[in-house]
């Protein structure tokens, strides 16, 4: 399978900075959330957000049919 682009610079960029503020709140501090399993899940969801916009696709966008990606 072959993934196609379909996200924009802008929305690339904006997955990249909540992706690596959401690994840093859920896996670097832990003072921000004192639940373990929040963290987990808002880590987990940063490495998606990162590897999304490393990609330049995103799965879910894919399956919804939705493209932000302008030629």
């Amino acid at each position: 399978m072959v993934l196609k682009r379909n996200l924009h610079n802008i929305d690339i960029t904006i997955r990249t900075l909540i992706g690596i503020a959401l690994v840093y709140i859920g896996f670097i501090d832990a003072g921000y959330i004192s639940n373990d399993v929040a963290r987990w899940l808002l880590g987990i969801s940063g490495i998606v957000n990162l590897l999304a916009a490393a990609l330049r696709s995103c799965p879910f966008y894919a399956l919804a049919g939705i493209s932000t990606y302008q030629k």
